[in-house]
């Protein structure tokens, strides 16, 4: 696709996400009611809400395109192109009143990733993107930080329970103890720093695809790295199929490109 194109279909899913935010911020730092799915994730009405606007506004503007997402999964899977989101990713700090949360938005064409936004509500930030347009945060062009060492890096990671859970406790603590200064900020905050330069490295071992979809052209187009931590960088096989289960059977490690070696090296044993 042209520039002039993806510049469009980018408008798309900026107008789908102000209408989401609309209704999260109506709902953020209330005593609203939570679900707790049988993965024990919690969901609320602001999730389900915002991911019914989002498909709304895609079905109305690309009713040829197939959705993956969250809440209410896929529709038209053999589409060539797929919106893939997450309506509140970092539901567990949305509903602690935390304001580290986020939507989630990628655009898929087969294995190409065209449009990615990240849309932090509670923190009235927006990144966007487009393939080879650049990594924006609103009108100001952004960059991933010049630290090449891993002893100077400040490197983050969602929840500690994850590595445990897939048994990279050992390499979980090579990783953070190799850093200048390790924090815990995790969920898509975490990948909002790295690609704005203000932190080197952000790890997830157990994500789902609407997790990390908006992620491989945001980091790319602000000049970083992105994988999963066995080093594959492709979340789609040629023809637009998951390489691996949609519902967390990915891992993601995001980097300013400079450190991304030495991170995968800390979990080398992952394959």
């Amino acid at each position: 696709m042209q520039t002039t194109e993806l510049k469009e279909l980018e408008k798309v899913a900026i107008r789908a996400v102000t209408l989401a935010e609309r209704i999260i911020l109506s709902h953020f730092d209330s005593n609203l009611a939570v679900e707790w799915k049988p993965d024990n994730t919690p969901v609320t009405i602001a999730d389900k809400g915002a991911e019914e606007v989002l498909r709304q506004v895609f079905a109305q503007e690309t009713p040829e395109f197939g959705v993956i997402g969250e809440e209410f999964g896929i529709e038209n899977p053999d589409a060539e192109c797929k919106w893939i989101f997450d309506p509140i990713d970092g539901t567990k700090s949305f509903i602690r009143g935390v304001p580290l949360f986020g939507t989630l938005i990628g655009l898929y064409k087969k294995n190409e990733p065209l449009v990615s936004i990240v849309n932090l509500p509670a923190q009235k930030k927006r990144l966007h993107a487009v393939k080879n347009g650049g990594a924006f945060l609103g009108e100001i062009r952004v960059q991933v930080s010049d630290v090449a060492k891993m002893d100077k890096s400040l490197v983050l990671s969602g929840t500690v329970n994850t590595f445990d859970d897939r048994g990279l406790s050992a390499e979980f603590e090579k990783y953070r103890r190799a850093s200048a200064l390790y924090r815990g900020w995790g969920d898509c905050y975490g990948y909002y720093l790295v690609a704005t330069g203000r932190a080197e490295a952000m790890v997830d071992p157990i994500v789902s695809l609407w997790d990390i979809a908006a992620f491989p052209l945001l980091l790319s187009e602000a000049g970083g790295s992105f994988s999963l931590l066995n080093g594959e960088t492709d979340l789609f096989d040629d023809g637009g199929k998951p390489l691996h289960s949609i519902y967390e059977g990915y891992s993601a490690v995001a980097t300013n490109g400079k450190v991304h070696k030495a991170v995968l090296d800390s979990f080398a044993k992952v394959n």
